[in-house]
């Protein structure tokens, strides 16, 4: 690839280390915020700042170029890709790396596509899909923060079309032009805020007054001489104590975008304006260190989430590992800057190689990835063959399988030609009625009905307990959406159960200590699945009393174990190229009786009432009286990312075990 000079020659505007040391600032908060330093917690609004400062300084020099007519839409495009994209692609790829070494299957797929959302500019439309900002999940994403490059890119690439066309046709109205956009999207942006939605935080045009700002105070400087003044030395020491303050937490998360925005956005427009009057108070952001930092603040900026993401991931969360992470973060920063970033953005590429190196190609590159990734089970071929031969035990959610999209968690009635495990020619009937914790025992009722020629009709919905009547739920409570469609559906199973006298034997499962209030106080209120203390065990007897009058057979099942955290993705884990804290996949059966306590003894109640109905005792089959494992013969039982779902393999092993377990237990309860 050969080097040669531009036709148009970009000359750099007057240099500001105060805007510099001003970025130091804003990406130090930043860091810290996302650190989890409490005093900080408002840091996030140094991204306001950095989009503040750059309307002014992209602004200032598309001024400078179309004033010497030395404007080149290539040149300006090619000067942003080779000032963003190389840095921003070495932290891809690293992530990328870690992400097939620790992470699973399908969150690899994920990250490509985030990573291919990265390199068409819409990362912050893909992660608005995702997760909100300040949601606890948020921490998950890996490239999270490439919301605000996307933002950014998308700035870049319609303010050089907008201004061109103003400057060229209808110069004095630019500075209408562009407050009237900013009003525009600062009202937009306090809507949007207003209605809560993830896009409100992520979308261009909810930010886009931010830049705005900056824009109208680069038309406002252009050509303005700047004396040392008293004054501007104020305004520069207020707008340094206002952009602290917003990162103190002057600015709250629920004012944003909108007028959160208009302190730290307000903060750095007086430092930019003070900066060049300041006279000598200007060190404070000018002094070397602090220029240096500012020099380094992108790469800092695009290093801290990813190694913050994998402190998580590895369980090295603490204090001392941040400090670590702050401390490796300005080492690769200042790595990246030398041999990457400064090298690329001081080499005299011609603007279309540059825009074919680090546009077209990078988008090539991260879409046959991406592709790559959707046909090979995210890069299944990359990982050890152990968890390759895992994967598909315990790494596929039984809910999101084919099946499941028809059977799994419909508020009608499933169709019984589809949705029926077994022999569906048997003429003995049954149905599966629960929640998820019906549902993950699909492959255990499928083995159990052909064994025993008996035809299960499964119908279960998630967080609905298998009951006619749901307990009415107050309006502030978190699963409100899902209990409205559970009361329909448990009406319809019961209907449809009452109406049809040839099923002769229910089944109902669920994960009974999501129901069952532990309160000892008879008048505490509901818990936060809406059930007050005791009326899990009277809405099921109500619903047990009115099928044992109609003829059918009730069959409790008895659930299995929850697994310690600590334990969750214990084999992936142990198998993984370099493993993460090595430990034995099993815990102490005590545990696992403590967690069944309440639910045996609400079991018994509803058995000494109801002699004619059975129990079935799957919860102490991973268990052999001392330890529980997680795995049957060797597989994992539960999911991947799970510590209560059964994987795959824990579904169709449980059987077996089951039986071993329990012999003659399902001969006796199916003969009646």
């Amino acid at each position: 690839m050969s080097f040669t000079r531009t036709r148009t020659q970009h000359v750099s505007q007057t240099y500001r280390p105060d805007i510099d040391g001003l970025r130091a600032l804003s990406v130090i908060a930043v860091m810290l915020c996302h650190a989890g330093l409490k005093a900080l917690s408002g840091g996030f609004i140094g991204v306001d700042v950095f989009f503040t400062i750059s309307g002014f300084v992209v602004t200032t020099s598309l001024l400078g170029d179309l004033e010497r007519d030395a404007f080149s839409f290539k040149a300006f495009y090619a000067r942003r890709a080779k000032r963003l994209a190389p840095a921003l692609y070495v932290m891809l790829l690293a992530t990328f790396v870690f992400s097939l070494l620790f992470l699973f299957p399908e969150d690899t797929f994920h990250l490509s596509k985030n990573i291919l959302a990265v390199s068409t500019m819409t990362s912050n439309i893909f992660l608005s899909r995702q997760t909100g900002y300040f949601d606890a999940k948020a921490a998950d994403q890996p490239l999270l923060h490439t919301w605000s490059l996307s933002v950014e890119e998308q700035f870049y690439v319609l303010l050089p079309l907008l201004l061109f066309w103003l400057y060229r046709s209808k110069r004095n109205w630019m500075t209408p032009a562009f407050a009237l956009l900013t009003l525009a999207s600062c009202i937009a942006a306090v809507v949007a805020a207003h209605r809560e939605s993830n896009g409100a935080y992520y979308f261009a045009q909810y930010r886009a007054f931010e830049f705005l700002v900056g824009t109208l105070l680069a038309l406002h400087e252009h050509k303005r001489e700047a004396r040392p003044s008293r004054w501007a030395a104020i305004l520069f020491v207020v707008g340094i104590a206002a952009i602290v303050a917003g990162a103190l937490g002057l600015s709250k998360m629920t004012q944003f975008p909108g007028i959160g925005a208009f302190v730290p956005c307000g903060g750095a427009l007086l430092v930019i304006y003070g900066g060049r009057r300041a006279g000598a108070i200007r060190f404070v952001l000018g002094n070397p260190v602090a220029v240096y930092l500012g020099k380094i603040s992108y790469p800092v900026y695009l290093w801290h989430w990813p190694l913050f993401f994998a402190l998580r991931q590895l369980d090295l969360a603490s204090a001392r590992g941040y400090a670590i992470a702050i401390g490796l973060t300005f080492v690769l920063s200042a790595l990246t800057y030398a041999l990457v970033e400064q090298r690329i953005r001081h080499a005299r590429l011609a603007p279309r190689k540059a825009l074919l190196a680090f546009l077209a190609i990078p988008l090539f590159v991260t879409g046959a990835m991406a592709g790559t990734g959707k046909l090979t089970e995210g890069f299944l071929f990359a990982y050890p063959a152990k968890i390759r031969a895992d994967v598909h035990w315990s790494g596929d959610a039984l809910f999101d399988m084919p099946r499941g999209k028809k059977c799994w968690s419909k508020v009608d009635v499933t169709p019984e030609s589809t949705c029926t495990l077994g022999d569906a020619n048997a003429s003995n009937k049954a149905v599966l009625w629960g929640d998820s914790h019906a549902y993950h025992l699909i492959y255990f009722f499928d083995l159990l009905g052909k064994d025993h020629q008996l035809a299960v009709h499964d119908m279960a919905l998630t967080l609905c307990p298998p009951i006619e009547h749901e307990p009415p739920m107050p309006g502030y409570m978190p699963y409100l959406k899902d209990h409205l469609q559970c009361v329909a559906h448990d009406k319809a199973v019961m209907a449809y159960l009452m109406a049809h006298p040839d099923i002769h034997t229910v089944f109902m499962a669920a994960a009974w200590q999501n129901y069952i209030n532990l309160s000892t106080d008879p008048n505490a209120g509901p818990n936060g699945h809406g059930f007050k203390p005791g009326q899990i065990d009277r809405e099921l007897a109500a619903t047990i009393d009115e099928l044992t009058r109609a003829g059918k057979h009730v069959v409790l099942v008895n659930d299995v174990p929850m697994i310690p955290l600590k334990l969750v993705n214990c084999a992936f884990n142990n198998d993984l190229y370099f493993p993460i804290h090595p430990q034995a996949c099993q815990f102490d059966e005590n545990i696992a009786r403590e967690q069944h306590a309440p639910i045996r003894q609400m079991l018994r109640r509803l058995k000494a009432r109801f002699p004619s109905v059975d129990i079935m005792h799957t919860y102490d089959v991973p268990c052999d009286g001392t330890i529980c494992k997680l795995d049957f013969d060797g597989l994992p039982a539960y999911r991947y990312d799970d510590y209560h779902h059964l994987s795959v393999a824990g579904s169709t092993l449980l059987y077996s075990h089951y039986m071993k377990r329990h012999p003659g237990e399902l001969a006796a309860l199916l003969t009646k």
